[in-house]
């Protein structure tokens, strides 16, 4: 939706469980040499800044990262995915030891991880979001972005050359029939490339949406280790969002047990 601008959720804990998927699914795709391509459907601005008055309005990131960034750079015994999330955010433009300003989004921390030989394509429709999008991600050569909608881009783009790969589908869901969309969208994306990972984030509403969602996908009748679904709960914190939701086609091995992990730390991190 046009008028949806990340800033100001940027850094929330739906980010935090998000990004943290992500970093654990593309670690994965970079053990083996062969190139691939990864796909952002919804790319946003790339970088937030949360010292912005748009962040501060809602102080989502109160909740999140800001919470436990000083302990996060502190730790010297993370998991593997969460030294590489603060080895990201520690370098970025006015971040310090003590203090955070600047979050990254998915397209940043894509366009960070994936290697020289990988492409990466981000899309965002919305014409300001698409100009913070493409001064964030300037300087990788490796990646493509669009101003257009991001199931425009899949359509145009699958199958890709790269045949590994996948997508992050991370959508407003502002309007509630977007819900659907997304999952005919992944519906005919998935026949013509069933071998991507797929990698749907929703959030989970006291109304049940994310239901229009799921529900659809079993139309792919996939095995049982073929779609995982991983939910993080924290009612109270984001208003009708008591949680957030990522739903995973062809989740690469090891990557639930890795995130299990990894949630238990950022759990301890939070204490």
């Amino acid at each position: 939706m046009l008028s949806y601008q990340h800033i100001y959720h940027a850094g929330n804990m739906a980010d935090i469980h998000k990004h943290l998927w992500l970093i654990t699914v593309l670690d994965y795709l970079n053990k083996k040499d062969k190139p691939y391509c990864w796909l952002d459907t919804h790319s946003g601005r790339g970088l937030y800044d949360l010292s912005s008055k748009e962040a501060n309005k809602t102080e989502e990131y109160k909740s999140g990262i800001d919470r436990f960034y000083s302990s996060l750079i502190a730790d010297n015994d993370l998991p593997h995915q969460l030294q590489l999330y603060r080895q990201i955010i520690e370098n970025l433009q006015g971040n310090s030891e003590h203090k955070i300003n600047t979050y990254p989004g998915s397209a940043y921390i894509s366009a960070k991880i994936i290697r020289n030989a990988d492409r990466f394509y981000g899309f965002d429709l919305h014409k300001q979001e698409f100009s913070h999008l493409k001064e964030a991600l300037a300087s990788f050569k490796n990646a493509k972005i669009e101003q257009k909608s991001g199931y425009d881009g899949l359509k145009a783009l699958f199958p890709p050359q790269q045949r590994r790969g996948g997508v992050l589908i991370d959508p407003s869901y502002e309007i509630k029939d977007e819900y659907e969309q997304c999952a005919k969208a992944i519906i005919k994306a998935y026949k013509k490339w069933p071998q991507g990972v797929y990698m749907i984030w929703y959030p989970i509403m006291t109304q049940g949406y994310h239901s229009n969602l799921l529900e659809p996908l079993k139309a792919l009748n996939l095995e049982a280790e073929d779609l995982l679904t991983d939910e993080w709960h924290f009612d109270g914190l984001y208003h009708n969002m008591i949680g957030s939701g990522m739903a995973i086609i062809n989740p690469p091995y090891s990557s639930e047990k890795t995130m299990k992990s990894v949630r238990k730390h950022v759990s301890n991190l939070l204490k």
